[in-house]
């Protein structure tokens, strides 16, 4: 299984590299080829956030009319 992840803390990178020696991961370089986040397509970006917010379906009606009341204004 392969993830990836983004790390915020320094502290992270030393935690993965001791999970590593354990044998327990392996930790591959960063891509250095990655598109720049500007010229994600939406397509991308839209797979990359379905689903993260995981509403009922009545917060989910309140959010998308809350909305529709912000672009009318």
């Amino acid at each position: 299984m392969t993830l990836t992840i983004d790390l915020v803390d320094s502290g992270a990178l030393k935690l993965l590299r001791d999970l590593e020696s354990l044998n327990l991961i392996r930790v591959n370089p960063p891509e250095t080829t990655a598109a720049p986040e500007s010229s994600l397509s939406k397509r991308n970006l839209s797979r990359r956030f379905a689903g993260a917010l995981r509403l009922s379906a009545e917060k989910y009606a309140a959010f998308q009319s809350a909305l529709q009341e912000g672009r009318s204004e």
